[in-house]
């Protein structure tokens, strides 16, 4: 179950005054953190001490921000384009880093670069022929290094064509929405964005339900409900709904969606929280409301990790403040 918890509360009082530089706040928080989290994991086997990267993951595509779009496990026949996600941290600018692909355990494609992206957050390498051909079917190996060893490597596999086609179950969408979410819906559905569009089409490809409830269970006002490997439901409070608008409830709708792809294409035994998901999550929601002008509540709520000049968002930064926020979750 992911919801909005006393860690997603704290992240905006976090966020809000990220740019205060009160030397007293910043003691007050520290030790308020202290209390709240103690007796919990804070480090461990993924917070490393040194340089190093997370665990990579594959998706059709990603966003400018390292948010992958439809997250796989493996590449169906045809596929183009591999793009690969995964955190870093304790990096240095300057630091030499070889990204190397490999196909079927023989070299393919590799780059020497320069670090430049700090010291923590997300990042994405990608690899694809210059003229857009299919990649070959068979194993391709992504691996990292920093300062000429090793760092973390992954496999991931291209399908061969089976000759078999499996349909898709067709689903209507009155049977999936609830009526008064049905606009929020349509906001993510139409938007001039693939990671939104393809949140949206999560509902009727697998089933997911969008409720609005007064029976809420958890102690937030949305959360998305799934068991092993079901499609699950989104639930939003009445209140919430009534009391915000329609932008902020599609925003938090694709926070939830985005909760629902990372579990079903996880091969997780169990399904938890980590910095990495959140981040994801959070991007979802930053987008629709970039998406729909509301920039507006960006600024208002948001302040600390958005640029109002560029219009971008500060992923370094958000990282960090979810990083603080969720202190008892691993960060990948």
């Amino acid at each position: 179950m992911l919801s909005i918890t006393l860690a997603q509360k704290r992240m905006n009082r976090i966020i809000n005054n990220s740019l205060s530089n009160s030397l007293c706040f910043c003691t007050r928080l520290f030790i308020l953190l202290i209390i709240l989290f103690s007796g919990h994991c804070v480090s461990g086997e993924h917070t490393p001490s040194f340089a190093a990267f997370g665990e990579i993951s594959f998706s059709e595509g990603v966003t400018e921000e390292s948010v992958p779009i439809r997250p796989v496990l493996e590449y169906e026949p045809g596929t183009i384009k591999i793009c690969a996600v995964f955190p870093f941290m304790n990096m240095e600018d300057g630091m030499q880093v070889e990204v190397e692909w490999l196909f079927n355990e023989e070299w393919f494609y590799s780059t020497d670069e320069e670090w430049d992206e700090g010291e923590e957050g997300i990042t994405h390498r990608s690899i694809s022929w210059e003229n857009d051909r299919e990649l070959d079917p068979g194993i391709y190996t992504l691996r990292l290094f920093i300062n000429g060893q090793l760092a973390r490597s992954a496999d991931v596999e291209v399908l061969a064509p089976s000759g078999e086609e499996t349909q898709k179950p067709a689903r209507n969408l009155e049977d999936l929405i609830d009526p008064d979410l049905m606009r929020a819906w349509e906001i993510l559905a139409y938007a001039d964005n693939d990671l939104l569009n393809d949140l949206a089409m999560l509902v009727p490809d697998y089933g997911i339900e969008l409720r609005l409830t007064d029976d809420m269970t958890s102690n937030g006002q949305y959360v998305y409900v799934s068991g092993k490997k079901e499609p699950g439901k989104v639930y939003i409070s009445w209140d919430f709904w009534k009391k915000t608008c329609w932008e902020d409830v599609s925003a938090t709708i694709a926070h939830e969606l985005t909760h629902a792809v990372q579990h079903l294409t996880s091969d997780e035994g169990k399904f938890g929280c980590t910095v990495e998901r959140e981040y994801e999550a959070y991007m979802a929601k930053f987008y629709v409301l970039m998406e729909t002008g509301r920039t507006d509540i960006l600024i208002d709520s948001w302040s600390g990790v958005y640029n109002p000049r560029t219009g971008k968002i500060w992923k370094n930064e958000l990282w960090k403040a979810l990083k603080e926020a969720y202190a008892s979750c691993p960060e990948y």
